[in-house]
């Protein structure tokens, strides 16, 4: 405790004295961010992912970034702000917000009816901002700074006083933005219209998990404001007693669900409410990702509907006066903590195929036949264990073995499609679960009675694509690589 009350000590010294500072002669009146912009909610993992990430920012025409930049956070009795790392170089022709984020005990604070507790955190606030301006140099252009609180109707109120209060005692002429996750409060628009007083703008979460703004009266406040969009999943982890073990971010979607000591299964209670449900279960104790899973440890995904994201692309900012773009927020600190990546955006905005583009190719040898499955496509496949499937028709009977490779589990059948054993067997239906973006699945062999018949072999797949197409092919002769 004592090394994080030290902590806070050295920001409050470095906040107060920013807050003397006067402004250098050569300082520029501060940015404002305008069109689309993307936030990184974890930052970047390496430099590598950071220029991947800005490649892709200039493929999608996109003009601003949100990058973690200060955490508050309740330490015996004050506030300490957090501050959280940089990218790992300052970000090349892109304006940054760098974000504000608090947590439960902010939000227990906004509750609170007691003065002192809502000024020590307008307090925090203010130093967690002015920290965000001082480390302009290591992000990028400074575009304003965006507060990510943990807002709920009741609290609305509140925090338009602080946020009142504070304006004062920031730097002149900051642009500064607020998230708004849920619609009107009970009694209409006009109770928000205090905290829309206190703001340059609005990031209004219309789409994602737990996210509930309306885009139609988020427009109402007369505010600047962006469509949020939340597309990625997360995952909640709890031990077979039932005690949280906190949130798992997407990447481990993939990995669970490719994995053979993982029991997996549709969530038909979540899909129920909204997105896609996933339940993973531990059948014995299994390492993924440097994360222990013990034995009976559940996990529950639930992953929103692209469709519907894709769908509120085109509606949420028709006729919006005061809509100036969308923000759409990813988690993880790269495409690889991600099944929905910065690629799979740009394809759909630039209204490219939305569905995985296979490219399969068979090899025959001396008795066995290799088949290899590449997506294309940063565009993935919902998760199934029944709907994604590569189909191999060898025109003969007479199949010995059948080694999976990288597919998850295989199926054989006559010529008439009944389900027989290997031996009276001709086709076999190869599963996979997921078929990831970009992912090159391991090849597959069909040990067969030599030789492989010289009219071998045709191939069919069917997939269904997580931004919505169901993707069917008829029988057609298959090419090696």
């Amino acid at each position: 405790m004592r090394r994080g009350l030290g902590a806070a000590i050295l920001v409050v010294a470095a906040a107060a004295a920013l807050a003397c500072r006067r402004p250098g002669p050569g300082r520029t009146t501060p940015a404002r961010p305008s069109g689309s912009g993307v936030w990184f909610a974890e930052g970047f993992g390496s430099e590598a992912d950071e220029t991947q990430a800005e490649s892709a920012l200039r493929q999608g025409g996109f003009s601003w970034a949100l990058l973690p930049a200060a955490r508050l956070e309740r330490r015996g009795n004050g506030w300490v702000v957090v501050r959280l790392a940089p990218p790992p170089r300052p970000m090349v022709g892109f304006v940054v917000s760098p974000v504000v984020a608090g947590g439960k005990d902010a939000a227990a604070a906004l509750a609170s009816k007691e003065a002192p507790v809502r000024r020590a955190l307008e307090n925090a606030l203010v130093l967690a901002v002015q920290t965000a301006v001082h480390d302009e140099a290591r992000r990028g252009p400074l575009g304003g700074v965006h507060l990510d609180l943990p807002l709920t109707a009741e609290t609305a109120t509140p925090c338009a006083a602080i946020l009142r209060r504070m304006r004062p005692r920031l730097p002149a002429g900051l642009f500064l933005s607020l998230t708004l996750g849920f619609p009107p409060p009970a009694g209409g628009r006009k109770k928000l219209w205090p905290l829309a007083a206190t703001v340059d703008g609005f990031v209004a979460m219309v789409f994602g998990e737990d996210e509930s703004a309306d885009p139609a009266e988020t427009d109402r406040l007369a505010r600047p404001w962006w469509a949020g969009y939340a597309p990625n999943a997360e995952g909640r982890w709890k031990n077979r007693r039932g005690e949280d073990r906190g949130a798992l971010p997407e990447g481990f979607l993939a990995r669970l669900s490719d994995d053979p000591r993982v029991e997996f299964q549709q969530d038909m209670e979540v899909e129920e409410r909204a997105g896609f449900g996933y339940l993973f279960r531990a059948r014995r104790p299994v390492v993924v990702q440097g994360r222990r899973f013990d034995a009976g440890d559940e996990v529950v995904f639930r992953q929103p509907f692209w469709t519907d994201m894709i769908r509120g692309f085109g509606q949420d900012l028709k006729g919006r006066r005061f809509g100036r773009g969308r923000v759409i927020r990813f988690s993880g600190r790269s495409d690889s903590d991600r099944i929905f990546t910065l690629p799979a955006l740009n394809e759909i905005l630039l209204g490219r195929s939305l569905a995985p583009r296979l490219r399969v190719s068979v090899e025959r040898g001396a008795g066995a036949v290799t088949v290899s499955v590449e997506n294309e496509s940063p565009i993935p496949s919902v998760l199934s264990r029944v709907t994604n499937w590569i189909e191999v028709d060898l025109s003969r009977q007479g199949i010995r073995d059948v080694q999976l490779g990288g597919f998850d589990r295989f199926e054989v059948y006559a010529p008439n499609g009944r389900r027989v054993s290997p031996g009276r067997s001709s086709r076999v239906r190869f599963y996979e679960t997921l078929i990831g973006p970009l992912e090159r699945i391991s090849a597959a062999v069909i040990l067969v009675r030599p030789p492989v018949p010289p009219d071998c072999c045709r191939i069919r797949y069917h997939i269904l694509s997580a931004a919505g197409p169901e993707l069917t092919t008829d029988w057609q002769t298959a090419g090696p690589r």
